[in-house]
């Protein structure tokens, strides 16, 4: 039994070895920097993810795009086993409805070593009950045109600073969209199914474990991206990244898939 123990404690080590290792590069699993806290009555279709990859669990974020399917990150699901999606609540650890999944798939294109085609999409076992805590996000059309400086709206629960604690609340941080010809300055390898979010100075950005979360249109909110990666927290000079919902390459997909 003592053996048994020691051996799960080493998985935990170094499974959360690794994780920090990542997040020195990009950090897969975002949270809110330099935001404020809100509840889910403002943003009722962003939902928590809770994943299970052998003995670990791990969160990101997601949003209800329809009763039967939760978008995200594609990146939140590699590997996985199972999903429990929390909705209707402000907190990240109780309240809401919880359903579990273990029907999940991400695009057929996600590459793992430049983060393309990041998106992922999860079907609950049963449908999602919808009501004034729990609703539908609209989604940006299939090339609808992405100007820069939009501001943007992005929500999700964790580190209010990079490789920082945790937010129980509901958190929220609003960005301008940054051009892709100046975004790629710091990041070569962006492709057209990304859009970048950043104020030049650092201080606002998604962070460790926002992964998957939605970045809506302030005016409309219309779902235009999905918190995909970026280096460090809120860094200066370096915005976060996003997939790109209109990418017909995404859109498209989407569409196929989940009907929406």
């Amino acid at each position: 039994m003592k053996l048994f123990l020691v051996l799960i404690f080493l998985i935990f080590l170094v499974s959360d070895v690794l994780c920090k290792k990542r997040r020195q590069t990009k950090s897969f699993d975002n949270k809110i920097v330099g935001g404020y806290s809100t509840t889910i009555e403002n943003f009722p279709y962003q939902v928590r993810l809770i994943l299970q990859k052998g003995n670990v669990y791990y969160g990101c974020g997601g949003s209800i795009i329809s009763p039967h399917y939760v978008l995200t990150a594609a990146h939140c699901l590699t590997g996985i086993s199972k999903v429990f999606i929390r909705t209707g609540s402000t907190r990240a650890s109780s309240g809401g409805v919880q359903y579990t999944s273990t029907n999940f798939t991400r695009h057929p294109n996600y590459n793992e070593r430049n983060v393309d085609y990041d998106v992922g999409l999860v079907s609950p076992s049963t449908p999602i009950q919808l009501d004034n805590r729990t609703k539908v996000v609209t989604l940006a059309s299939r090339n609808s045109e992405l100007k820069s400086g939009t501001p943007v709206l992005v929500t999700g629960w964790g580190s209010t600073s990079e490789n920082g604690a945790s937010s129980d609340t509901l958190m929220a941080v609003e960005v301008p969209t940054v051009s892709n010809d100046e975004c790629r300055k710091k990041y070569r390898s962006l492709t057209e199914r990304m859009f970048c979010a950043g104020v030049p100075q650092g201080g606002k950005d998604s962070c460790q474990g926002d992964s998957g979360g939605p970045a809506v249109i302030k005016s409309s909110r219309v779902q235009l991206g999905i918190v995909s990666f970026g280096v460090g927290c809120a860094r200066r000079g370096y915005p976060g990244v996003y997939s790109k919902i209109s990418n017909s390459g995404i859109r498209d997909w989407i569409q196929k898939v989940a009907r929406v």
